[in-house]
């Protein structure tokens, strides 16, 4: 490998390694915080507020800007990293379709290292697909990486106990997993090949690898502004929506209709594909249902469909790909939280 080559790796591993450092710190401390104030934290996400619909939005989008602003900027920045640094061969032999369990496997545990929400993966998910990597595998990353979110399996563990914390380890990996290859299968004659990411800077007959370091990163920077352009928008689309959904659905609603049997665990599941809800905030929303009568079944399903999937996400890949895409991985995600749910119920039906 030459020395470009390790040049332009050593960029990626410096900003993901960024990205790792600034996730984790902030997952853990916000851990301290729940663990340390459990009881504050579960009644103020379950009581109730009579505040007019527009101001739910209004909140919605404060508190979504608040805590998400810095970590959606360096997605968007390692987004346009994948493009300008990493080798397209590279990236098709890791994650590309075609070759087996291992793309899968490293989509499904190499993702959640990162520690990140529904919303902040989507332009690293455009980034890999966009630069090689295979839909099934680029669709395991989109949903394990934040189903299996390291701090919060640790926060499950603590307000929640071990059968919680275990099975949303095995369901969110191999949720993840079965969802990218069945995707795959089911759309892989069906979709265009992804259209690559273009910027006005590129010149017509000159390489990449050639061009010197301000230079590529100015391309960085506007490989990185395209998917801004392309996701941002939808993504702020879909926080408006789960604002409304707040709205409409307070705690003592959920809690009416959310105790122990099918349909129960069937709208949980439902609940988890659209609405939003921010890393480490669906544990103590659960315990808190939980001690309000929530079954043990439904609080699974929604543990895997909460951080996985979001209306937000929904609408923001809708631009990568094409809307079928999330439209099939949402439908199977919905019945793999239903059966991960039914499950769970049977053997542990009391919390």
């Amino acid at each position: 490998m030459d020395k470009k080559a390790v040049f332009a790796i050593g960029i990626l591993v410096f900003i993901f390694a960024v990205i790792i450092i600034y996730e984790w710190t902030g997952a853990w401390s916000g851990v301290k915080v729940t663990m340390a104030e459990n009881k504050v934290v579960t009644a103020k996400l379950l009581e109730e507020n009579n505040v007019p619909i527009p101001m739910y939005i209004v909140f919605t989008i404060v508190d979504y800007v608040k805590h998400s602003w810095l970590c959606l900027l360096l997605a968007f920045i390692a987004a346009g990293a994948l493009q300008e640094f990493a080798p397209r061969d590279k990236v098709v032999k890791l994650m590309g379709s075609g070759r087996g369990f291992a793309p899968y496997a490293v989509a499904g545990c190499g993702g959640p290292l990162l520690s990140m929400c529904s919303c902040s993966i989507i332009p690293l998910f455009g980034g890999l697909y966009k630069r090689g990597a295979g839909l099934g595998p680029a669709v395991t990353f989109l949903l394990a990486a934040p189903a299996f979110n390291p701090a919060a399996v640790m926060l499950t563990l603590g307000l929640l106990g071990w059968k919680f914390a275990a099975a949303r380890i095995g369901v969110a990996i191999a949720a993840g997993i079965v969802t990218g290859y069945a995707t795959e299968k089911i759309l892989k004659k069906r979709l265009p090949p992804p259209e690559p990411v273009h910027i006005e800077a590129e010149a017509e007959g000159v390489v990449q690898e050639s061009q010197g370091l301000g230079k590529r990163l100015v391309n960085t920077a506007l490989y990185s502004w395209e998917f801004v352009k392309l996701v941002l928008p939808m993504i702020f689309l879909g926080v408006i929506c789960a604002g409304l959904v707040k709205a409409f659905l307070p705690p003592s609603l959920i809690i009416k209709y959310l105790g122990n049997g099918v349909l129960p665990i069937m709208l949980a599941s439902a609940m988890g594909v659209f609405m939003y809800t921010p890393t480490l905030v669906e544990v103590p929303l659960v315990r808190g249902l939980l001690e309000s009568g929530m079954g043990t079944g439904a609080a699974m399903a929604f543990l895997l469909t909460g951080p996985a999937l979001s209306l937000p996400s929904i609408l923001g890949v809708c631009k990568i790909v094409k809307p079928k895409v999330p439209a099939v991985y949402a439908a199977l995600m919905w019945v793999f939280g239903t059966i991960a749910g039914l499950v769970f119920w049977f053997l542990v039906p009391k919390f």
